[in-house]
């Protein structure tokens, strides 16, 4: 999901750019992060501005909860990326670090252009089965009914397949998770999301209240999963 303004706050294009001192893809085994995130426009953090220059998102409030400093998140969430963006391009940028916890924030811009679940299923495993493998607890977040197709002259028609399209996504990521071991919560887990008013006019992108909504339900099931706050 593209937006204006696409600077980082604590946030990791695939170029490059440095999180808290670490950048990606050139960091030693098992040394950075111990939170990385993956995702879109969302996940990176669009319309919920951080004070310091850049974006927060529920990524940083987030590891706010988590009591992870700045300096140990890595966020390499790209406006406009859809699953296969994330495996394709943000995986390899963190594959050889080992961090504890793995936040996966996608799908919206998938179903909104559509696509095919064997091949969503299957980079999926491969994201998950690399979290397994190093260790991270994995945390995917369900793929919510944005605003915009309410707000949107789209046909009745595309706005059920887009709907059906969620539905399909939000299955195959509560597949993988039980697939590799770890929980994935249901959407009636983040039902607030529903909310317009957590969203930004443009009924694409979560609003700080929002962001700030999802930071706070997911912290719980991290939290839980991880057993004790890391650092």
């Amino acid at each position: 999901m593209k937006g204006p303004g696409s600077t980082e706050a604590g946030a990791v294009r695939v170029g490059g750019a440095r999180v808290g001192g670490v950048r990606a893809g050139s960091a030693e085994p098992g040394s950075g992060p111990v939170m990385v995130v993956f995702g879109d426009s969302v996940a990176e953090g669009q319309a919920d501005p951080d004070p310091g220059g850049g974006w927060l998102g529920w990524a940083g409030r987030l590891a706010r909860h988590l009591g992870v400093s700045p300096a140990n998140l890595l966020n390499v969430a790209d406006p406009g990326a859809t699953i296969e963006d994330v495996v394709r391009d943000q995986l390899p940028a963190v594959r050889r670090l080992r961090p504890g916890l793995m936040v996966l924030g996608c799908g919206m811009n998938d179903a909104l252009r559509g696509f095919d679940r064997a091949e969503v299923a299957a980079r999926l495993d491969e994201l998950f089965g690399w979290a397994r493998d190093v260790g991270a607890v994995a945390v995917a977040i369900p793929v919510p009914r944005p605003p915009l197709l309410d707000l949107s002259p789209i046909s009745e028609f595309r706005k059920k397949r887009t709907v059906q399209r969620i539905s399909d996504l939000n299955e195959e990521l509560g597949r993988a998770a039980r697939d590799f071991g770890t929980t994935f919560p249901e959407r009636e887990t983040v039902a607030k999301v529903a909310d317009p008013a957590l969203w930004n006019a443009d009924g694409i992108h979560l609003n700080p209240r929002g962001h700030a909504y999802v930071a706070e339900v997911i912290s719980h099931i991290a939290g839980s999963m991880l057993g004790e706050r890391i650092r």
